[in-house]
C-alpha cells in the first residue's frame, strides 16, 4: 500500500523514474545529471512505501551525500537498512540522525527498535521511556515497549500493552498476533486459540493464523484439531513447508504413519533442502519398516548436513535392521565423534558390535552407555547377557540384579537372574527368582520349559520342578 503516492499516474511515472535511476546506478552514468535533493527525497519515500528497500538504501545514500546535514536523509537510510535486517548499520545511521535532530521522536523510536533487534534491551527501554514521557499516547512507542517486554520474557506486561494496541487503528492485526504469542508463552493455549479465531474471522485466508492455531492445538495435545488447522493452512498456501512438517508430526502423534509420511513428502516437495523435514520423513519410513527408502532419505539429509547426528543415528538403526552391521557401526561411530555423550548411540553401537562378534568392544560400549544413562534397564540387560555369553557370571548377575532394582515389575530381569544362578550351579537360589518371573509374566513358564533343560540338565530340572511344585502347593490359591 502506498502511503504518500496514491495516484496511479504518479505511481507509473515514479516507476519509470526508478528504472532510470537503477540504470544510472548500474552504469555509473546519469544522463541528465544526478537528481535533486527533493527528487531523491520523493523517490526514497516511494521506495520505502512500496518495500523496495535495496533501491531505498541506494537512493538514501545519494540523498545523504547531497545533504549530509539532513537528519531526514540519515533517518530514511536507517529505515531502509533496518528493513533489510542490517540492524547494526541502521543503529549507527540513526545515531547520526539523532545528533542532527535530537528532539525527533520518530528517530528515537527507530533507534529503540534497532537496539531491541540487537538484544540491547536496556538501551531500547531507556529511549522508549523518554519518548513516552513526552508523548504518553505515542502508539509506535507503546508497540516498541511491548516488543521490548516480550523479548525480555515479561509476557504479562507485553500482553497488557498488546491488548490495548489491538484496539487501535493500524495496529490491530499485528498486535493480536503478538498477543497470541504472549498467551502461548504463558501457556494460556485456549486464549491464544481464541485470538487466532478472531484473526481468522476477520481474514479467513490468513494461512499464518491457521498455522499458529494448529501449533496451539498441538501444544494442548489436541493433534486431530491441529491437523485440521494445518490442512487449512496448506489449502490456502500450497507451499507452506512448516505446515506440512507440523502436520506430519501431528499425524505421527495419533499413529497415522501413512498420512504422516505423505505430509512429510509434501514438505520435501516444497523444500528438498530442509534437513528436519527430510529426517522426519526418513524416520517415519523407518518406523513403518521401509528401511531401504529410509536409508535413502537419511543419506539425503546427510548430504546437506554431514554432521547431522540424528540422521547418522537413524541411518545406522536402519542398517542394523537390514543386518548390515558394519555400516551401522560406521554411522554410529561417526555420530559419536560429533556427540560423544549420546548414550543411545553408544547402546546401539554396542549391539551392532556384538552382532559382528566384537564382544570386547561391545562390552566397552555398553559400559560407556551406562555411564551416561545408568537407569537404562534394557541396556543393563543386554550388558548382562553379553557378560554371561563370555562366562563372566558374577558380573552378569550384578547387571541383572540392577535390572530388578530399576524395574521391579519386569519379569525378564528375574528370569535372567534365575538362569544365571542356575548356570552357576546354584539352582536352589534360582527358585525365588523363577517364581517372581512367573508371577509377573505367565509366559515365562514356557521359556523355562524350553531353555532350562539345557542349563540345569535332567537331574537339575527334576529338582527345580519338585521345588516349584512344593512352593506352589504351600501358597494360597490366589498366589499359585
Amino acid at each position: 500500500m502506498l502511503e504518500f503516492f496514491d495516484d496511479a499516474a504518479d505511481e507509473q511515472e515514479l516507476n519509470e523514474q526508478l528504472r532510470a535511476y537503477r540504470e544510472a546506478f548500474r552504469s555509473g552514468q546519469w544522463t541528465n545529471g544526478q537528481p535533486s535533493v527533493e527528487a531523491l527525497e520523493n523517490m526514497v519515500h516511494y521506495c520505502l512505501d512500496t518495500q523496495r528497500f535495496d533501491d531505498a538504501e541506494n537512493l538514501a545514500r545519494l540523498w545523504r551525500e547531497k545533504a549530509p546535514y539532513s537528519s531526514d536523509a540519515w533517518h530514511k537510510l536507517g529505515i531502509a537498512l533496518g528493513s533489510l535486517n542490517r540492524w547494526r548499520e541502521a543503529l549507527d545511521v540513526y545515531e547520526r540522525a539523532a545528533e542532527l535532530d535530537p528532539i525527533d521522536v520518530e528517530i528515537s523510536v527507530n533507534r529503540a527498535i534497532a537496539h531491541e533487534q540487537l538484544g540491547q534491551l536496556a538501551e531500547a527501554s531507556a529511549l522508549i521511556d523518554g519518548v513516552l514521557r513526552l508523548e504518553p499516547d505515542n502508539l509506535d512507542a507503546l508497540y516498541t515497549k511491548a516488543m521490548i517486554a516480550e523479548k525480555a520474557a515479561d509476557y504479562t506486561e507485553a500482553a497488557k500493552l498488546f491488548r490495548f494496541l489491538a484496539k487501535q487503528e493500524g495496529f490491530q492485526r499485528e498486535a493480536l498476533f503478538e498477543l497470541a504469542y504472549c498467551e502461548e508463552a504463558l501457556e494460556n493455549y485456549d486464549a491464544a486459540i481464541e485470538i487466532y479465531n478472531r484473526l481468522i474471522d476477520s481474514d479467513p485466508f490468513d494461512a499464518n493464523a491457521w498455522f499458529n492455531k494448529g501449533v496451539m492445538y498441538g501444544r494442548k495435545g489436541a493433534h486431530r484439531q491441529a491437523i485440521s488447522a494445518y490442512e487449512m493452512a496448506v489449502a490456502i498456501k500450497s507451499d507452506f513447508v512448516n505446515a506440512y512438517y507440523n502436520m506430519g508430526n501431528s499425524y505421527a502423534s495419533v499413529g497415522q504413519l501413512d498420512a504422516s509420511v505423505e505430509a512429510y513428502r509434501d514438505a520435501y516437495r516444497v523444500d528438498p533442502t530442509d534437513v528436519p523435514v527430510i529426517h522426519n520423513l526418513a524416520s517415519s519410513l523407518e518406523e513403518q519398516g521401509f528401511f531401504v527408502e529410509a536409508v535413502e532419505f537419511f543419506t539425503k539429509a546427510l548430504e546437506i548436513e554431514p554432521k547431522h547426528v540424528a540422521s547418522l543415528f537413524g541411518r545406522g538403526t536402519c542398517y542394523d535392521a537390514l543386518e548390515d552391521y558394519q555400516r551401522a557401526i560406521t554411522d554410529y561411530a561417526q555420530a559419536l565423534d560429533i556427540e560423544p555423550e549420546h548414550s543411545d548411540v553408544w547402546y546401539a553401537l554396542a549391539d551392532s558390535q556384538f552382532n559382528v562378534g566384537h564382544t570386547a568392544e561391545a562390552l566397552s560400549s555398553y559400559e560407556r552407555a551406562l555411564s551416561l544413562h545408568p537407569t537404562d534397564t534394557e541396556c543393563w540387560f543386554d550388558y548382562g547377557s553379553t557378560l554371561l555369553d563370555q562366562g563372566a557370571v558374577v558380573e552378569a548377575l550384578q547387571a541383572f540384579m540392577e535390572c530388578i532394582r530399576l524395574q521391579p515389575d519386569w519379569a525378564e530381569g528375574y528370569y535372567a537372574v534365575a538362569k544365571t544362578l542356575c548356570a552357576a550351579g546354584q539352582p536352589v537360589d534360582s527358585i525365588p527368582y523363577l517364581r517372581s518371573a512367573f508371577q509377573r509374566d505367565a509366559r515365562k513358564r514356557t521359556d523355562f520349559e524350553q531353555e532350562f533343560p539345557g542349563i540345569a540338565g535332567p537331574l537339575g530340572m527334576e529338582y527345580l520342578y519338585d521345588m516349584l511344585q512344593r512352593q506352589d502347593s504351600s501358597l494360597p490359591p490366589s498366589q499359585q
